[in-house]
């Protein structure tokens, strides 16, 4: 009985309870599944938390690029108001001095508003809480550099701070803008309001501008005895900038090669004269600071004359001739208005002979050392010998209020042609004539040339000739001469080879101009600035006179056109340089705070 029993419960060890071990598995596997579960949940709300921090994330960065964006849009609002305003007040301040124009303008800058009843920009964003996202500026800091006495020049550095807030998102932004009253012409080595066209090899230093088109080409176009030629000349050199309208507006031409646009040259096209990317900026020809010849030349002598003088008057006087009689009919406590004798005879030693001798020296002497505004009636010849120059005392000529101006109603010849001794002249000048530059002559000097061309042959004549002429600084300084006419710049001893001392000088002309650096060696301290299309032709290397062209030897080494921006000439010549219709806003650095 015993044996049986005993089997069937080794039988039961071997196998187990067969209840309880379903039991087991069964517990095993809720284990199991809670831990799926609890696994799966964990994952979920990892997954709902991550697309949740992200969509909040998300939201907030929107809001912070929405809060930059009203914050520079506040910027750009402020800076457009600013600009409107102060070209409001340069237009009511056309028959004012440049000085008490620019206390109207610093006065202006003072009072501008800040803080919660200053500049405020909305939008038709809605917040969280139904209402628009709103920006304002909430400070402006105004800083005037430069005194505008002795012809410093003036300029103005505004810090304006702009804050936005977006559902709860606030940004501020800091910008600076510099404002002058100076003419961009004046700022570049060459430029064309128009047509720049650069064609050979020219060594320029500075920044060059163009209005419409800017061309580099590697070969140089000049005529030799009536006949048309060309000359393929390299390197082109640029250490400065190109202000251009558009890459599409910059033309490539080089020999051998089709005509490329700056939008279709990439890094890997090799172009001798390619001027690099980083160098090539566009400016807009809308926010040119232009100027006007005819225009400023009036409001230099409504300068010379000051408070009471009218426009007007000094244009219809201007252009019928009659400006000389006008202004000592009207204004003779103002001007001096000497009239140079015929030369006496300086061996009469009679009384008579003597008193005409002593006229004649008053004369030139009031001329030659004028202390106020003049007015001459007449061609002016400074001969180097009877009429040695124009030399106004530095404070003079740089006078504030009011401007001291020397006006020539006529032509103006400076013939030092053959002469080691300069002639001097440190003088602002107002020109209804013509004005022909020869010899040496040492400037100080602000010069307008009113005279408008006329058509000879057609072509239109020369208004300003510099023919075989070195102009140098008086004490440093340089001449500014702007001319309505054409400007003729010529060497007559071509074919030279060793450098010339650089033109100390900067040119304006409302026409057209061509420069050449192929026979001659053309080198400049200044610019040279056209309203109408402005063309450069250059080679390296030495030139020689042959038969029926010009023999020209290569050389890299020998350049026979210079050109290298002064950046002195604002300080220098700030009393005489023309005053502008409209503000140039210069926006620099954007800060994140």
């Amino acid at each position: 009985m015993s044996e049986p029993l005993t089997g069937k419960m080794n039988f039961k060890r071997r196998l187990g309870d067969p209840v309880r071990h379903l039991h087991g598995e069964q517990g095993s596997a809720l284990v199991l599944v809670m831990f799926i579960v609890l696994l799966l949940t964990i994952l979920g709300m990892g997954v709902l938390s991550a697309t949740v921090g992200g969509a909040q994330r998300t939201e907030t960065r929107k809001n912070d690029v929405q809060s930059l964006h009203l914050a520079e849009k506040t910027l750009d609002e402020a800076v457009a108001y600013i600009t409107a305003g102060l070209n409001d007040e340069i237009n009511r301040g056309v028959d004012v001095s440049q000085a008490d124009l620019d206390n109207k303008i610093n006065s202006f800058l003072q009072d501008l508003p800040a803080g919660s009843n200053g500049f405020l920009t909305s939008t038709d964003l809605l917040q969280a809480d139904g209402g628009k996202a709103v920006g304002k500026i909430t400070n402006i800091h105004s800083e005037r550099m430069g005194t505008g006495q002795a012809g410093q020049s003036v300029s103005y550095r505004l810090t304006l701070n702009a804050e936005a807030e977006v559902n709860g998102v606030k940004r501020t932004l800091t910008q600076t803008v510099v404002i002058d009253t100076s003419p961009d012409f004046l700022k570049y080595t060459l430029g064309s309001e128009k047509n720049l066209t650069i064609n050979g090899a020219p060594y320029i230093q500075g920044n060059i501008y163009a209005g419409d088109t800017l061309t580099i080409n590697d070969t140089a176009q000049y005529t030799y005895k009536t006949i048309n030629h060309t000359f393929t000349s390299q390197p082109f050199e640029l250490t400065g900038e190109a202000h251009i309208q558009s890459l599409r507006k910059l033309v490539y031409k080089e020999q051998g090669l089709p005509d490329r646009t700056a939008d279709t040259i990439t890094p890997a096209i090799s172009m001798t004269g390619k001027i690099p990317q980083e160098n090539v900026k566009i400016k807009n020809h809308r926010s040119f600071v232009e100027m006007d010849v005819e225009s400023s030349f009036i409001d230099k002598v409504t300068e010379a004359i000051g408070s009471g003088a009218s426009g007007t008057d000094i244009s219809r006087n201007l252009k019928n001739g009659t400006l000389a009689a006008y202004l000592t009919g009207t204004y003779s406590s103002l001007f001096d208005h000497p009239v140079l004798p015929p030369k006496p005879d300086h061996d009469d030693v009679s009384d008579h002979g003597k008193q005409l001798q002593q006229e004649y020296a008053d004369a030139v002497r009031r001329l030659t050392e004028p202390e106020g505004s003049v007015i001459y009636d007449g061609d002016l010849t400074l001969d180097g010998t009877e009429l040695r120059g124009i030399t106004y005392s530095g404070n003079a000529k740089n006078s504030a209020s009011p401007r001291n101006w020397y006006i020539i109603d006529g032509d103006l010849r400076i013939n030092n042609y053959g002469s080691a001794t300069p002639i001097q002249v440190r003088a602002n000048i107002l020109v209804t004539g013509k004005v022909e530059i020869r010899g040496k002559v040492e400037f100080d000097s602000t010069l307008f040339v009113y005279k408008k061309p006329q058509v000879i042959n057609g072509q239109e004549e020369y208004t300003t000739t510099v023919e075989d002429a070195s102009i140098k600084g008086l004490n440093g300084k340089e001449l500014v001469l702007i001319s309505q006419g054409p400007i003729l710049i010529n060497r007559l001893a071509a074919f030279t080879n060793d450098e010339p001392a650089p033109l100390d000088a900067f040119f304006y002309t409302d026409s057209a101009a061509e420069l050449y650096g192929v026979g001659s060696i053309f080198s400049l301290s200044g610019g040279f600035f056209a309203k109408g299309d402005l063309t450069i032709n250059a080679v390296r290397g030495s030139a020689a006179g042959g038969a029926s062209d010009i023999n020209i030897t290569p050389d890299n080494r020998l350049i026979r056109f210079k050109a290298s921006y002064n950046d002195q000439i604002f300080n220098d010549q700030q009393a005489g340089l023309p005053r502008v219709k409209a503000v140039n806003i210069r926006v620099e650095g954007l800060k994140l705070n």
